[in-house]
């Protein structure tokens, strides 16, 4: 379910008049939903009714807001000495003031120990301490637990203090930034008594300086001036002026922009991701506010409704002079928005801070992050707490029957006798250092020394930017290593956000367009800010023309389309954007430079016709702006990125858009001889792009005073517009059905090739014959051998264009039969197929000559129909309907939205360790799906299902997918819009079967989403994959709230700016850094974790299990077998380092491994680290170990030598050095696999320094009366016994010898596949491949170390140079 959140789900209008209640940022529930816990229903659900009753409401007086009668009135006045009154809340309206942190002053501290308390050790240790502080109860102090556990709650809160802080720091200067307000000489109350005090000595300072501007009266007009505020100062009813490029401070109703119709172009990417600038347009009857005079004249008065989410709609009125008029959304913009392409506009705030739509859908307050790796620890905690309890009792036990055997009859020990619950107690105390504060403290370290470790790894630096990886929490590290579900966003995230003119198809042709594809400098040409478009000099030439070399692209895999090819590669590695060549665009294509040499010497051919009127269209289809600045350079403003590529590319072709006004376009031409023509169009009508539409069309009058209609958009609507329709829906028919009769091909031979044990192909597979040979799994062999690697740039190679074979290019063009309908309508639907998936975004162009009577004709429907109060868009839509009709197709474009570098090689990896990969954009369906198919998150075997409730019956969708899923599918793809996932939402029946499919499907692609929705995705599908961990990636401000909502938050310092790199709990500078995050140091950070926890119970284990066994010897009366103050300094002096050190530096496999083979990622995804089965074992290593050490020395003690210092201290102090030399040996010398200098450093001043504190101890202990005789006993008695020290080494060598063999035998039992013994994986590997998942990390580290094998990764991670003579490795 998507839960609602008070202040996000606000009152909204519904079809019949209805509102739905605001409520005030209060966590509430669906009562439907049926997958809440029984916890959730019974406990959670309650406790939040009791805290939504009496504390929110009674004592805070947070309220459930009831909607507004008619909507909030803002009056627009000039002078306003009052702030306005929420008629819902009874007091002024909420602050500009926002706050992403996530504690205020006053609820840190209760809300730190309620949480602080509630984590299981803490409970735990606070549970021990307090009963220690009861004199007589203790054996071991009375203070020596709960003060460490309170001092490490409070360093532990002291730590969330200061990452709050930072949130502060970042809220404080968002709210800080500045804005330009109409300013009157009496503004108070604005925020209480502390405000009007700032105000007061605001005042008394000097005057601040005005900023510019471009308004007709700057003057002072009584007392009305422009003035700067900060924006936490902003209130509703304020009057702001922006600037180009600023950004909006709060929702604004547009009050006026000096463009053309009062039209003010925005940049709505923070809030919904999509590069497309929109229009704002201020209502016409407020043409006065251009200057302070006109605004204070004009007395309106404005009614929007309440606060909500919905960022795609806006219901309000506007009355002036008593006339009103309707506002919708292309009367506001929104917090969040920029100002672009407009010199500067005003606007009436509506909605501030917490109202705003962006904060609506934002995530507010989110709760502190856990890792997922402390459940599990939680669980080996109460194992360990159960064995506490049983062995205390067990021992109290044993006290009672020696009570009853010895005590009673030992008259020295009369009235003795302890009763049961307070030796149990003691007994409890004495053993509750099994699970030792230590290891909790020593994990704070360890995570600091993990972070630094990730933070020196240049391999994620990104040089470009200058941006090195950043880890703004160490806290979630190891939840890295565990991560099943990727989602992420799409612009400026997976994409740079830059267009990229490939190609395009006329006459039936394929003409390929650039000098230099893929190169730097064209990627530079046409930067995401689509208002500074690039300079050039106008009539620029290629670079290929200059050079007299033609541009041709190696290619060395041909179309799946051309016929069967079984035991080819993969095709998710041929079909996508980032390959080393775009396959269509091949040596045999012909280049645009060679056309528009033809067209230039063969004017009059059919071609060259059908060319000119393609460039034409270009160049006029299109709302775009040109600037020219210094030495005639010139730049475009366009509405979207792809506009902008047309115009380039248009301009390379000699179309050059060189002014336009409201009525007329002119467009400079070359001719023959290379002068430069202009010719001037006049603009008619513009028939604008919609969703609805998926085109867009213009009627000019050309030079010559024809008429004509110009028309590009999607091939799905122009091609039943077209004059030969029928014809052209067959062929697109046709070419569709092959198309997908030979992707049924495909997709069959796909299914017949192996499976690892997820479902995926695997990297590599070992089988055992008469020795175990390693050898890549067959398609990734073919794919080594015949596919290129995935990568960004598309590389080439020049030929010099000689005489005669540029004739033969050009003679070919000249028989071209244009006017053969059907061949050209089938070789132009081709290339559109073909373009489509190779990711390339893809339009029709077409024309239609108009008669003078039918535009006059049509041009009166066209007017009644744009000025019509009643369903104005509906009937300009049908009125373009009756026009763009029987239209003669030119030809179609390819445009590349450019992927980040290595996107598709990322993502496949992912995919191959496990990982589904989820797509949520705000931007348009069709883009989403391009952009999927580029990146490789759709395969071209994929089954894309389509939800779209406008389409069809949504709940037979929802069963018809269902069913086709539950009977399996290769690769499953749902797409969903963000108005159909609402739909979803506000039905029960339709939110458990959506949600229902989120186990069973691949991917999800979901365009279209607010920010609310994304994270609302996250939230589900945490609640319905429970096992699943997340992780959220994006780059800006819409992509927050679906950050902090996921268990793992990475931001990308992008484009968009830095919000998303500042909240988020990782921030790295491209998207193919997440592969190195994951793949290597994720999984490195859950391994050295798990280890560490594992390691710190088992040396307890192996320490305390004698401390336990010798109660039987001392009448069970709590006597210590080791010395106070060794047993004190010991997880802090002489058994941290072997902690410690190989948590923050081991290495169990190298980077290379890790990358070549992403199937070991799922080392953490099965929890191989840290389970409830793995525990077990090592407790009973550490039992036997633990056995070992006590008898071997007791027997020594007692019966095989004679000591000279038969006293408790040499006995316990013989155990206390086994365990620690035993316990630094295993952990540092034989269980790390990446053995540094650091590592030995560690062993020597550990083992050394146990024998320099025996020495200390020994001289500077004082002579009393204790069982311990300290004074002495190393350096002058038993520390001077032979026996003693022989004792020690036969033990400790006895130790490493059985754990050293016992680890020899296991894996040559692995290597002759006789282990395990039992389980899944028994008896598999006889005849049969073992993929690279189950193989275990020991059998690695052994194939890791052979060249040969290091040759083969190298091979597996792209390394295509080493693949020649590179045969099956034999590893036995």
């Amino acid at each position: 379910m998507i839960p609602h959140t008070v202040g996000t789900s606000p009152t909204t209008m519904k079809a019949d008049g209805r509102k739905q209640p605001h409520v005030d940022r209060v966590s509430l529930r669906d009562p439907d939903d049926d997958t809440e816990s029984w916890f959730g229903r019974r406990i959670k659900r309650p406790f939040e009714a009791v805290y939504q009753t009496y504390v929110l409401e009674l004592l805070l007086h947070r309220r459930v807001l009831p909607p507004s009668k008619d909507g909030r009135h803002i009056p627009l006045r000039a002078c306003r000495k009052r702030p306005l009154v929420d008629e819902r809340r009874g007091h002024a309206y909420v602050g500009n003031k926002i706050r992403t942190s996530r504690y205020t002053m006053w609820d840190f501290l209760p809300k730190q120990i309620v949480f602080q308390a509630t984590r299981l050790h803490n409970f735990y240790f606070i549970c021990m301490g307090i009963p220690q502080t009861i004199p007589g109860i203790s054996t071991t102090g009375t203070y020596t637990n709960i003060l460490p556990v309170l001092f490490f709650i409070v360093i532990t809160i002291i730590k969330e203090a200061i990452d709050d802080y930072r949130r502060h720091r970042m809220d404080k200067l968002e709210n800080n930034s500045v804005a330009t307000v109409l300013l009157t000489g009496h503004r108070t109350g604005r925020s209480g008594w502390l405000s009007s005090l700032t105000a007061g000595l605001r005042q008394r300072l000097p005057k601040r300086q005005h900023c510019s501007n471009d308004l007709d009266d700057t003057e002072w007009d009584n007392d009305l001036k422009w003035g700067e505020i900060k924006w936490q100062e902003i209130i509703v009813g304020d009057i702001i002026q922006l600037h180009r490029d600023d950004p909006v401070p709060a929702d604004i109703v547009l009050l006026y922009a000096p463009n053309e119709n009062r039209v003010a172009y925005v940049e709505t990417m923070a809030l919904d991701g999509e590069t497309n600038l929109k229009s704002r347009q201020a209502p016409h009857c407020l043409h006065k506010c251009s200057t302070i005079s006109g605004i204070r004249q004009c007395l309106a008065e404005f009614v929007t409704e309440d606060p909500n989410r919905n960022l795609h709609d806006f219901k309000g009125r506007l009355t002036v002079d008593n006339v009103t008029t309707p506002l919708g959304l292309t009367d506001v913009v929104f917090r969040g928005s920029v100002l672009r392409n407009t010199t500067f506009a005003i606007g009436l705030v509506v909605n501030t801070g917490e109202d705003c739509k962006i904060r609506m859908n934002a995530n507010h307050h989110p709760t502190a992050k856990k890792p997922r790796l402390e459940k599990y620890a939680n669980r080996v905690v109460l194992t360990l707490i159960l064995y506490v309890v049983v062995l205390s009792i067990g021992t109290s036990m044993g006290y009672v029957m020696w009570h009853h055997s010895f005590e009673v009859q030992a008259w020295y020990l009369n009235d003795a006798y302890v009763r049961f619950g307070d030796i149990f107690m003691g007994f409890l105390i004495m053993f509750n250092n099994n699970i030792p504060l230590a290891m909790y403290v020593s994990l704070e370290i360890v995570k600091v020394g993990q972070m630094l470790m990730v933070h020196s790894d240049l391999e994620m630096y990104d040089e470009s930017t200058n941006t090195p990886m950043v880890c703004n929490t160490n806290t979630i590290l190891e939840n890295l290593g565990q991560v099943g579900y990727v989602l992420t966003d799409k612009t400026g995230t997976l994409t740079e956000n830059v267009m990229r003119f490939r190609g395009m198809s006329v006459g039936g042709i394929v003409f390929r367009h650039g000098a230099q594809l893929g190169s730097e400098a064209e990627c530079n040409r046409c930067p995401i800010v689509v208002d500074r478009g690039p300079s050039v000099v106008p009539g620029a030439e290629l670079d290929e023309e200059k050079t007299g070399a033609r541009v041709t692209i190696e290619s060395r895999l041909s179309s799946p389309l051309g016929g069967s090819r079984p035991n080819g590669p993969r095709l998710s590695m041929q079909r996508h954007q980032s390959e080393e060549e775009l396959r269509i665009f091949n040596e045999g294509s012909i280049s645009t430079n060679e056309l528009v040499r033809h067209v230039r010497s063969h004017s009059a051919a059919p071609i060259s016709q059908k060319a000119q009127d393609f460039f034409l269209a270009m160049a006029l289809c299109h709302t775009a702006l040109p600037e020219t600045g210094a030495d005639d350079f010139i730049s475009f403003q366009a509405s979207s990125p792809d506009e902008l590529a047309l115009l380039d590319a248009a301009r390379d072709l000699g179309y050059v858009l060189s002014q336009r006004s409201s009525q007329t376009v002119t467009i400079k031409t070359r001719d023959n001889v290379g002068d430069w023509h202009r010719k001037v169009y006049e603009m008619l009508e513009v028939i604008e792009f919609s969703s609805k539409r998926k085109r867009m069309s213009v009627i000019v009058r050309c030079p010559d005073g024809r008429i004509q209609l110009l028309c590009k958009g999607a091939d799905s609507v122009l091609i039943p517009k077209l004059h030969n329709a029928s014809l052209a829906s067959r062929k697109s028919h046709d070419i569709r059905r092959s198309t997908q009769i030979e992707r049924e091909k495909l997709r069959r031979d796909e299914e017949l090739t192996p499976r690892n044990s997820f479902g995926g192909r695997p990297s590599v597979a070992l089988r055992r014959r008469n020795s175990m040979i390693i050898q890549s799994a067959p398609h990734l062999e073919l794919m080594t051998l015949k596919a290129s690697k995935p990568g960004n740039s598309i590389k080439i190679r020049t030929q010099p264009v000689t005489p005669s074979e540029n004739g033969r290019h050009l003679s070919a063009l000249d028989g071209v039969a244009v006017d053969d309908d059907a061949a050209v309508f089938a070789q132009c639907f081709r290339h559109l197929d073909e373009f489509a998936t190779q990711g390339l975004r893809t339009l029709l162009f077409a024309k239609r000559d108009i008669s003078e009577m039918e535009y006059a004709t049509w041009k009166k429907l066209y007017v009644e129909a744009s000025t019509s109060l009643v369903d104005r868009q509906e009937r300009i839509e049908s009125a373009a309907e009756m026009i763009e009709q029987g239209l003669s197709l030119l030809g179609a474009s390819a445009i590349e939205d450019k992927l980040q570098k290595d996107v598709p090689e990322t993502i496949e990896k992912l995919r191959r360790a496990n990982i589904k990969i989820w797509m949520l954009t705000g931007d348009k369906r069709e883009t989403a799906i391009n952009i999927a198919h580029s990146a490789l998150i759709c395969k071209p075997l994929s089954e894309l299902y389509i939800l779209d409730s406008t389409a069809a019956d949504l709940a037979g969708q929802l069963s018809d997918l269902t069913y086709t899923l539950q009977n399996g599918c290769l690769h499953s793809v749902i797409v969903i819009d963000g108005h159909t996932l609402s739909n979803v939402d506000a039905s029960p029946e339709y939110k458990h079967a959506f949600y229902a499919l989120m186990p069973l499907v691949d991917s999800v692609i979901c365009c279209r989403a607010t920010p609310a929705q994304k994270a609302g995705i996250v939230k589900s599908l945490r609640l319905r994959v429970p096992s699943a961990l997340t992780l959220a990636i994006g780059d800006g401000a819409n992509d927050v709230a679906m950050i902090q909502t996921s268990h793992v938050g990475v931001g990308i310092s992008g484009r968009e700016g830095l919000q998303a790199a500042r909240v988020a709990d990782f921030s790295i500078g491209q998207f193919r850094f997440l592969q190195r995050l994951l793949l290597v140091h994720g999984r490195w950070s859950y391994m050295r974790t798990a280890k560490f926890i594992q390691a710190t119970f088992w040396k307890e284990f192996v320490f305390y299990l004698p401390q336990a066994l010798y109660q039987r010897h001392n009448g069970y009366s709590g006597t210590s077998l080791y010395e106070n103050w060794s047993l004190t300094v010991l997880n802090t002096l002489f058994t941290s380092l072997c902690v410690i050190v190989p948590a923050i530096f081991e290495q169990d496999l190298r980077p290379e491994t890790l990358l070549a083979v992403p199937e070991l990622y799922t080392f953490g995804q099965r929890n191989k680290g840290l389970n409830l089965r793995d525990h077990i074992l090592w407790m009973l290593v550490a039992t036997v170990q633990g056995l070992l050490i006590w008898f071997a020395s007791w027997a020594a003690y007692g019966k095989l030598m004679t000591y000279g210092d038969n006293g408790l201290f040499a006995l316990g102090d013989l155990c206390f050095s086994l365990g620690i030399q035993w316990t630094n040996v295993k952990l540092l010398l034989v269980d790390t696999h990446y053995k540094s200098a650091i590592v030995f450093v560690s062993f020597i001043i550990t083992s050394g320094g146990w024998w320099a504190w025996n020495g200390f101890m020994s001289g500077v202990y004082s002579d009393n009366i204790s069982p311990y005789d300290v004074k002495g006993g190393f350096s002058g008695t038993f520390g001077r016994d032979p026996n003693w020290w022989l004792t020690l080494i036969i033990v400790l060598a006895a130790l490493t010898g059985m754990d050293v063999t016992y680890k020899a035998v296991q894996q040559n039992l692995r290597i002759g596949a006789f282990w395990p013994f039992f389980g899944k994986q028994r008896g598999r590997w006889h005849g049969q491949d073992m993929y690279a998942e189950n193989l275990s990390t020991s059998l690695w580290q052994a194939m890791e170390k052979t060249g040969r094998v290091k040759q083969r990764l190298r091979v597996l991670r792209g390394d295509h140079e080493l693949r020649d003579g590179l045969d099956d490795i034999d590893v036995t």
